[in-house]
Protein backbone atom coordinates (compact mmCIF):
# COMPACT_ATOMS: atom_id res chain seq x y z
CA UNK A 1 0.00 0.00 0.00
CA UNK A 2 1.45 3.73 -0.97
CA UNK A 3 0.84 5.78 1.63
CA UNK A 4 0.86 9.72 1.09
CA UNK A 5 3.87 11.65 0.75
CA UNK A 6 4.31 14.92 2.54
CA UNK A 7 6.32 17.78 1.45
CA UNK A 8 7.38 20.69 3.77
CA UNK A 9 7.74 24.15 1.77
CA UNK A 10 11.02 26.41 2.66
CA UNK A 11 9.61 29.59 4.23
CA UNK A 12 10.99 32.82 2.74
CA UNK A 13 9.53 34.58 5.05
CA UNK A 14 11.87 32.88 7.80
CA UNK A 15 14.65 33.28 6.11
CA UNK A 16 14.29 36.65 4.68
CA UNK A 17 14.40 37.44 8.60
CA UNK A 18 17.53 35.57 8.96
CA UNK A 19 19.30 37.48 5.84
CA UNK A 20 18.33 40.42 7.88
CA UNK A 21 19.56 39.26 10.93
CA UNK A 22 23.17 38.05 9.55
CA UNK A 23 23.45 41.69 7.77
CA UNK A 24 22.82 43.46 10.97
CA UNK A 25 25.66 40.99 12.33
CA UNK A 26 27.68 41.71 8.99
CA UNK A 27 27.28 45.44 9.52
CA UNK A 28 28.33 45.25 13.45
CA UNK A 29 31.66 43.16 12.47
CA UNK A 30 32.61 46.12 9.97
CA UNK A 31 31.78 48.98 12.43
CA UNK A 32 33.76 46.87 15.01
CA UNK A 33 36.51 46.62 11.82
CA UNK A 34 36.52 50.23 10.75
CA UNK A 35 36.69 52.21 14.53
CA UNK A 36 38.86 49.60 16.62
CA UNK A 37 40.87 52.58 18.10
CA UNK A 38 37.43 54.24 19.22
CA UNK A 39 36.19 51.22 20.53
CA UNK A 40 38.82 49.92 23.07
CA UNK A 41 38.75 49.76 26.63
CA UNK A 42 41.27 48.35 29.30
CA UNK A 43 39.79 45.06 28.71
CA UNK A 44 39.47 44.85 24.85
CA UNK A 45 42.27 46.41 23.00
CA UNK A 46 41.63 47.67 19.18
CA UNK A 47 43.42 43.65 18.26
CA UNK A 48 40.69 42.09 19.71
CA UNK A 49 37.91 44.19 18.67
CA UNK A 50 39.35 43.64 14.96
CA UNK A 51 39.79 40.13 15.69
CA UNK A 52 36.24 39.96 17.12
CA UNK A 53 34.76 42.19 14.15
CA UNK A 54 36.29 40.22 11.52
CA UNK A 55 35.07 37.08 12.88
CA UNK A 56 31.45 38.39 13.30
CA UNK A 57 31.75 40.10 9.78
CA UNK A 58 33.14 36.57 7.98
CA UNK A 59 30.63 33.99 9.81
CA UNK A 60 27.37 35.92 9.51
CA UNK A 61 28.58 36.71 5.91
CA UNK A 62 28.30 32.97 5.01
CA UNK A 63 25.77 31.93 6.62
CA UNK A 64 23.71 34.81 4.57
CA UNK A 65 25.31 34.06 1.39
CA UNK A 66 24.14 29.66 2.32
CA UNK A 67 20.64 31.34 3.33
CA UNK A 68 20.35 33.64 -0.15
CA UNK A 69 20.92 30.06 -2.12
CA UNK A 70 18.49 28.45 -0.15
CA UNK A 71 15.82 31.02 -0.16
CA UNK A 72 15.81 30.83 -4.56
CA UNK A 73 15.68 26.84 -3.77
CA UNK A 74 12.49 25.22 -5.76
CA UNK A 75 12.90 22.20 -3.57
CA UNK A 76 10.51 21.55 -0.44
CA UNK A 77 12.49 21.57 2.71
CA UNK A 78 11.51 18.12 3.74
CA UNK A 79 9.55 15.70 1.95
CA UNK A 80 8.27 12.36 3.50
CA UNK A 81 7.66 9.40 1.89
CA UNK A 82 8.24 5.77 2.12
CA UNK A 83 12.21 5.78 2.15
CA UNK A 84 12.30 8.02 4.83
CA UNK A 85 13.33 11.65 5.60
CA UNK A 86 14.35 13.75 2.49
CA UNK A 87 16.32 16.96 4.29
CA UNK A 88 16.55 20.21 2.51
CA UNK A 89 16.22 22.40 5.27
CA UNK A 90 19.58 24.11 5.61
CA UNK A 91 22.94 24.82 4.18
CA UNK A 92 23.93 21.44 6.40
CA UNK A 93 21.14 19.08 5.50
CA UNK A 94 21.11 15.30 5.39
CA UNK A 95 19.50 14.71 2.15
CA UNK A 96 17.90 11.05 2.32
CA UNK A 97 17.51 9.31 5.57
CA UNK A 98 16.20 6.39 4.82
CA UNK A 99 13.75 4.85 7.65
CA UNK A 100 15.59 2.21 8.04
CA UNK A 101 18.33 3.97 9.22
CA UNK A 102 15.96 6.03 11.45
CA UNK A 103 16.59 5.05 15.57
CA UNK A 104 14.39 7.62 16.98
CA UNK A 105 14.51 11.23 17.32
CA UNK A 106 15.76 13.61 20.35
CA UNK A 107 15.32 17.59 21.02
CA UNK A 108 17.56 20.03 21.77
CA UNK A 109 18.08 23.56 22.67
CA UNK A 110 21.17 25.40 21.16
CA UNK A 111 21.41 29.24 21.89
CA UNK A 112 17.29 29.25 21.90
CA UNK A 113 16.92 27.44 18.89
CA UNK A 114 15.50 24.07 18.63
CA UNK A 115 16.61 21.54 16.49
CA UNK A 116 15.16 17.37 16.45
CA UNK A 117 18.06 14.91 16.48
CA UNK A 118 17.92 11.86 14.29
CA UNK A 119 19.48 9.60 15.41
CA UNK A 120 20.57 6.51 13.09
CA UNK A 121 22.15 3.22 13.05
CA UNK A 122 24.72 4.23 11.05
CA UNK A 123 26.26 7.67 11.38
CA UNK A 124 29.46 7.02 9.13
CA UNK A 125 27.13 6.50 6.07
CA UNK A 126 25.61 10.01 5.91
CA UNK A 127 28.93 11.87 6.44
CA UNK A 128 30.40 9.63 3.79
CA UNK A 129 27.39 11.13 0.98
CA UNK A 130 28.05 14.69 2.08
CA UNK A 131 29.46 16.84 -0.53
CA UNK A 132 31.56 20.13 0.65
CA UNK A 133 34.26 20.04 3.19
CA UNK A 134 32.26 22.46 5.39
CA UNK A 135 29.10 20.77 5.07
CA UNK A 136 31.22 17.45 6.30
CA UNK A 137 33.04 19.37 9.39
CA UNK A 138 29.55 20.71 10.16
CA UNK A 139 28.00 17.13 10.96
CA UNK A 140 31.09 15.60 12.64
CA UNK A 141 30.58 18.71 15.10
CA UNK A 142 27.18 17.51 15.59
CA UNK A 143 28.21 13.79 15.54
CA UNK A 144 30.90 14.43 18.17
CA UNK A 145 28.42 16.84 20.97
CA UNK A 146 25.16 14.99 19.95
CA UNK A 147 25.77 11.44 18.87
CA UNK A 148 24.65 12.10 15.05
CA UNK A 149 25.47 14.08 12.11
CA UNK A 150 21.80 15.05 11.40
CA UNK A 151 19.50 17.72 13.11
CA UNK A 152 16.60 19.65 11.77
CA UNK A 153 15.56 22.95 12.82
CA UNK A 154 12.37 24.54 11.60
CA UNK A 155 13.70 27.72 11.35
CA UNK A 156 14.21 27.71 7.77
CA UNK A 157 10.56 25.68 7.26
CA UNK A 158 6.84 26.66 6.53
CA UNK A 159 6.23 24.56 9.83
CA UNK A 160 6.59 24.98 13.80
CA UNK A 161 8.92 23.19 15.22
CA UNK A 162 6.24 21.29 17.98
CA UNK A 163 4.51 20.38 14.93
CA UNK A 164 7.74 19.35 13.26
CA UNK A 165 8.48 17.09 15.65
CA UNK A 166 4.64 15.46 15.82
CA UNK A 167 5.40 14.93 12.20
CA UNK A 168 8.49 13.07 11.97
CA UNK A 169 7.20 11.01 15.04
CA UNK A 170 3.86 9.95 13.57
CA UNK A 171 5.87 9.42 9.82
CA UNK A 172 7.85 7.04 11.57
CA UNK A 173 5.59 5.00 13.63
CA UNK A 174 3.68 4.64 10.31
CA UNK A 175 6.53 3.57 8.00
CA UNK A 176 8.28 1.26 9.69
CA UNK A 177 5.45 -1.08 10.22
Amino acid sequence: MKKNNIEVPLSKAKMSFIILGCLLFVALGVFMLLNAEEMQTRKFSPIWIIGFGGVAAVFFGGICIAVIKKIFDKKPGLKIDEKGIWDNSSGVSAGLVEWVDIVGFRKISVSGTRFLLIDVHNPEKYLGNVKGALKRQAMKANLRKYGTPISISSNGLSIRFKNLEELMVRSFETYQK
